[in-house]
């Protein structure tokens, strides 16, 4: 019995550890996963989104003052005393004022008023304002949206480049190990002196803090996306892919100004706020002009001592209201004089944003012209300083060169790899911030558009 229970012991702490072991694998993720989850997660899409429907309500809210308003009043009453009115005596004028009742004790009145605005300047701009918010909205909601795919393909990149940074410095460890080994048994043979094999020993003990390092980096980058990603850190993820050598063609200055000025978000967001500032202009300015409705109405009104025996009678009409602002304090003055300083404001900060963006193109397609250069030069020196690598391990070998050429070659080497690897970090971090300052960003993205 004792056995058994030992056994069972033993096969429920092998299956706990299979499953700590499964349950602690990391969950491999893509960049265009990692874009989604940062897409449903973010507050700032949650608000533009909802800034959306604010919009359309307001759309909505704006229709409706164009259209006709039907509203219903019902009133009862009871009378404790009657209401009475006096008049004169006529049969006894010297009797003075008498009392006369005029209402029952029960009463009541239900009416029915129905207006039409036939004209009003500020409800009919109103709606071409509102639907010109309705789009300023949801341009500023694909801003927000492009700067958080913009922001999560940055991070993704970064965990990518932390990861083949430790890569690199696993693979320096992995050359310094196999070089020991060798030295290991020359040095045994007699061959090489016991200096040789210390030295070699020392050089793989100082790159294992260095793999410790890059390894911490890369977690730390791993935890920064998905930190930016909205999502806990209590679950781990792996980054797939990698940078691909064969870059994408990007688009000259000019043909990239032009674009930057027509397509970008931000700009587009400002340029339809500059117009429903001039529409506000134009609706504060619609104080000054006359209001015109269609008016109607119909009343049934009723009394009686008892409900038995109601005396009752209805009305009915239909009119024109004409109304119009002589004088109101100055206030219209004021609030056009407030429009048109919003209006010029919001222009104010759509030039110079205009200003930051064509300044922002230039410093990105520098950059990323630097970065191809560095990725071109690179590519020749990572070939070049494996070559070296192997040459200064055949020279040891044969006893013609020693152990601070292998040093340096891989030093070399390490330090190539890692620079091409920079490059082609830099170019496509600045390709993501050129993707967001043209709106090139994938439409997939995006869940409102008026112009694709």
């Amino acid at each position: 019995m004792r056995a058994r229970n030992v056994i069972v012991c033993l096969i429920g702490l092998f299956v706990h550890g299979v499953v700590g072991t499964l349950s602690a694998q990391p969950t491999t993720l893509t960049m265009d996963e990692a874009v989604e989850i940062a897409l449903k997660n973010n507050k700032e899409v949650t608000s533009a989104r909802f800034g959306i429907e604010k919009a359309q309500a307001r759309v909505a809210e704006a229709l409706g003052n164009a259209l006709p308003t039907l509203n219903l009043s019902a009133i009862y009453q009871r009378n404790v005393q009657v209401p009475v009115f006096f008049i004169p005596n006529f049969q006894n004028p010297n009797a003075g004022l008498q009392a006369v009742r005029v209402g029952l004790k029960n009463q009541y009145n239900v009416g029915l008023q129905a207006s039409q605005i036939l004209f009003n300047s500020a409800v009919f701009t109103g709606i071409g304002a509102s639907r010109i918010y309705e789009h300023a909205a949801m341009e500023q909601a694909n801003a927000t949206i492009a700067k958080v795919v913009t922001d999560t393909r940055k991070a993704f990149y970064g965990a990518l480049l932390a990861r083949d940074f430790a890569g690199i410095s696993r693979a320096s460890l992995k050359n310094g190990e196999e070089n020991l080994a060798t030295i290991r048994l020359l040095f045994k043979e007699g061959l090489v002196a016991e200096f040789d094999a210390i030295r070699a020993e020392v050089g793989v003990e100082n790159i294992r803090p260095i793999v410790t390092q890059a390894e911490a980096a890369y977690k730390n980058a791993v935890s920064a996306l998905q930190t930016q990603m909205g999502v806990g850190l209590d679950q781990t993820y792996e980054p797939t892919g990698s940078f691909d050598s064969t870059l994408p063609d990007v688009p000259d200055e000019e043909v990239a100004m032009v674009r930057a000025m027509k397509e970008n978000f931000d700009l587009r967001a400002l340029e339809l706020q500059t117009q429903v500032a001039g529409e506000f202009v134009t609706v504060s300015k619609s104080e000054y002009y006359p209001t015109l409705a269609l008016y109607g109405n119909w009343t049934t009104q009723g009394q009686s001592d008892t409900f038995d025996n109601v005396l009752s009678a209805t009305q009915s009409g239909i009119g024109l209201n004409l109304s119009m602002n002589l004088f109101n304090g100055l206030r219209s003055d004021a609030r056009v004089q407030q429009a048109k300083a919003d209006e010029q404001m919001v222009r104010t900060m759509m030039q110079q944003a205009r200003d930051g963006i064509r300044l922002q193109v230039r410093a990105i397609l520098n950059n990323l012209a630097s970065a191809r250069q560095r990725i071109t030069a690179q590519q020749r020196t990572v070939e070049q300083a494996q070559r070296g690598y192997d040459i200064a391990q055949v020279r040891y070998r044969e006893g013609t060169g020693n152990l601070l050429e292998i040093s340096d070659a891989d030093l070399a080497l390490s330090r190539a790899r890692t620079n091409k690897v920079q490059a082609l970090h830099d170019f496509y971090s600045a390709k993501a911030d050129l993707d967001r300052v043209l709106a090139m960003i994938d439409r997939k993205f995006f869940m409102h558009s008026d112009r694709h």
